[in-house]
């Protein structure tokens, strides 16, 4: 189910569709795990982009990708990121990388991360540009919590810009929540699920939502998150016991001056 317009990113390869193909599984809770094993895996957060009435933002995943051989949680992140094969579950949302760019090494001192990355081409706006950036920057500081700032370079030598409208010579640190990440998203729903949970930053904390069975809305309501915008918060909702059958619940964060759909998420499950 679309939230609103396809973005539409033209770059060396098609950057979105869906998960079908993609050795990357998705997972609602993030377990890390590091082993020396070459076959070794580790849950991580990874950042996508939507296309919504504020503009693109990133939403987040977790997924289930091949550790790195150091056993570095961010680098096995960012290498899964810019992977050719890598793509979000949530068809809903568009991976800006896996155009054949590769992270070479990701570098940490008293929490400054160089990052140094060989960039394939990338033809995108100065938003787009943005939201790629972030794309790495909230993808890297989420796996590895001691960073608090990033830069790049590209061979070793200071990386000018990734597509030519945003200076990438200073370091890069997370922006302010609600400009970067979309207001309210689902956490993936499991099979079967009775409970849906989620986070948001909007007004007053309130989160509309409905879930649908094909195009045919069967239940709506109203919850609030733990807090407010500013302050990022969690929700939850609680399901009746449903028919089999597949389901679409929809996350809504509503405008507070007439009531529209300003941005939302999507996810479809299915009760057995």
């Amino acid at each position: 189910m679309k939230k609103y317009s396809a973005l539409i990113v033209p770059v060396v390869l098609v950057l979105a569709g869906c998960a079908n193909g993609s050795e990357i599984t998705s997972s609602a809770t993030p377990t890390p795990s590091i082993s020396s094993s070459p076959d070794a895996t580790a849950q991580v957060a990874l950042y996508y982009v939507g296309d919504t009435h504020a503009g693109f933002r990133l939403y987040k995943e977790v997924s289930t990708v091949p550790l790195d051989a150091t056993g570095d949680l961010g680098r096995s992140a960012l290498a899964a990121l810019v992977s050719q094969d890598t793509v979000a579950t949530d068809p809903d949302y568009t991976n800006l990388w896996g155009n054949g760019s590769v992270i070479n090494s990701v570098t940490v001192t008293s929490g400054v991360a160089v990052v140094d990355v060989t960039i394939a081409h990338l033809n995108v706006g100065a938003e787009t540009e943005m939201r790629a950036i972030d794309q790495l920057v909230w993808t890297l500081t989420e796996n590895d919590k001691a960073i608090t700032s990033v830069t790049f370079t590209s061979q070793g030598k200071t990386l000018e810009t990734f597509a030519g409208h945003v200076d990438a010579t200073k370091p890069f640190t997370r922006e302010t929540d609600y400009e970067v990440l979309a207001s309210v998203w689902i956490d993936d729903i499991p099979i079967g699920a009775k409970r849906v949970t989620g986070t948001a930053c909007t007004f007053e904390a309130g989160v509309a939502w409905k879930l649908l069975q094909g195009t045919s809305v069967i239940m709506q309501d109203y919850t609030t998150a733990q807090s407010g915008c500013p302050i990022r918060g969690t929700w939850s909702v609680t399901l009746p016991e449903l028919d089999p059958g597949k389901y679409t619940f929809v996350a809504m964060d509503l405008s507070a001056e007439d009531g529209t759909v300003s941005q939302q998420d999507s996810k479809d499950f299915v009760v057995q």
